[in-house]
């Protein structure tokens, strides 16, 4: 049996070159790797499940098992890779367990920016990338009543946009002076502002957050400004 071809990540990029190998290719060995679950998910949809009522089980369109049987490939859920050595060809995992490849694939996706903060609570704060995330997003949620996000660029606004549907009330925290200021235009930014504002979602623009700390009740974010939400 030749070596297998194995792609790292379990994403959208990840399946998607997995599926198209085996248009071409229906009996080359295929190993898919992922740290998570390994199951098939959209991840655009973690920013808006909560309006559509989405757990973190149905936000999950096919399980691993039925992945692996779809793509004729073998999907290893929950394994870590520790080391590549490109010139043996071979991978190893956390544990010490190898694996040698004809071909690698990584479709690792990307992670979000850490905001260097300060505070004894700057571990509490959270990012949400992948479908884990979400999970500890979720269960965190139940009882809270305000939410600080940290950027309004799309994500940051879709996600206070979807936290309105649950009666939370978001903060949103930006260096930039208006909302998606990478993407639209002044006018197109102000409008979806002032929607924004109108449910509910209220803005701290111009300012960085800079420390985090536990306070009678949550959490207290200090701004650039000496201000604090």
């Amino acid at each position: 049996m030749s070596e297998p071809v194995v792609i790292i990540g379990s994403g959208l990029a990840g399946y998607t070159v997995a599926r198209e190998l085996r248009k071409l290719d229906k009996t080359t060995p295929l190993v898919v790797v992922s740290r998570d679950h390994a199951g098939f998910y959209s991840k655009p949809m973690l920013s808006n499940a909560l309006a559509g009522n989405k757990t973190p089980a149905t936000l999950v369109m096919k399980a691993a098992e039925k992945m692996a049987a779809d793509l004729g490939a073998t999907v290893r859920a929950g394994v870590s890779v520790r080391r590549i050595d490109t010139a043996a060809r071979l991978v190893e995992f956390e544990g010490g367990e190898t694996l040698v490849y004809r071909d690698l694939v990584l479709a690792l996706g990307a992670d979000p920016i850490r905001v260097p903060l300060e505070g004894d609570a700057a571990d509490a704060v959270l990012s949400v990338n992948d479908l884990d995330d979400y999970t500890r997003f979720a269960e965190q949620l139940h009882g809270k009543q305000r939410v600080a996000i940290l950027g309004a660029g799309l994500i940051g606004c879709e996600f206070a946009n979807d936290l309105l549907s649950r009666g939370v009330t978001p903060t949103l925290v930006d260096l930039a002076d208006r909302v998606l200021s990478r993407l639209l235009p002044p006018q197109a930014s102000g409008l979806l502002q002032e929607r924004l504002a109108a449910a509910g979602v209220q803005f701290r623009l111009g300012l960085s957050a800079s420390r985090v700390e536990r306070v009678a009740g949550g959490l207290r974010v200090s701004l650039s400004d000496g201000s604090a939400v």
